[in-house]
């Protein structure tokens, strides 16, 4: 476990600072990747009253009106600007939003020597082996970035080297907000590696409570 003290130390101070206050968004959509650091904010118990009201149309999420019926009018207006935000990021990437899990990516086939996954329908399917390599990479819904780290990049950011997770998330969350996705990505694999790194990993960032809600190996 003494390779692991290092990220512990780490985990421990994202972990406070995430205690203190958590990313927020930019007042407005920017074209790559949110920026600055408002007040707006969003709970996962509101956000899963507003997922059923998240389409996609054309290759973009749709807020729908009937949301206005279960959430208040500042909170629509949160999500809806995080939903244009996210719309933004999905025409300048490329990436193809499966209608049915509203899961957007541009890499729809990851494979190393024990598997292949597949992501054409937004699940994982796998075979053979139960960890495997993985790959580096970002997918996304309206409301969450999942990020994925092979081994070789879990082994480092166990180490205490976060800067290949920093880089993955670029395109999503800078500056200030990127300080505690990092933090908080980092210190879930520091969780998950606490009896030894098995492969690569895989980690669900929610960008409205500014906190991990998922991960797993690949």
């Amino acid at each position: 476990m003494k390779k692991f003290s290092k990220l512990t130390a780490q985990a421990a101070v994202a972990v406070s600072l995430l205690s203190v206050g958590a990313p927020t968004f930019t007042s407005a959509v920017q074209a790559s990747s949110i920026e600055n650091v408002t007040q707006d904010t969003l709970s996962l118990s509101t956000q899963t009253k507003l997922d059923p009201y998240v389409k996609v149309e054309h290759n973009q999420y749709v807020l729908s009106e009937s949301a206005k019926n279960v959430v208040s009018a500042e909170e629509y207006r949160v999500a809806q600007q995080m939903i244009e935000h996210s719309n933004v990021v999905v025409a300048n990437s490329g990436s193809v939003i499966n209608r049915k899990t509203k899961v957007a990516t541009n890499d729809f086939t990851l494979s190393d020597k024990n598997s292949i996954v597949s992501l054409n329908k937004g699940t994982l399917a796998t075979s053979q082996s139960r960890y495997h390599y993985g790959v580096n990479k970002v997918t996304y819904h309206w409301n969450y970035i999942r990020v994925y780290l092979n081994k070789n990049l879990t082994q480092a950011v166990a180490g205490g080297a976060v800067g290949g997770v920093g880089a993955l998330i670029a395109n999503y969350v800078t500056g200030g907000a990127a300080t505690f996705a990092v933090g908080a990505i980092s210190s879930s694999v520091g969780v998950l590696v606490t009896n030894g790194i098995k492969g690569g990993v895989w980690v669900d960032y929610n960008f409205f409570t500014g906190t991990v809600t998922g991960f797993g190996w690949q």
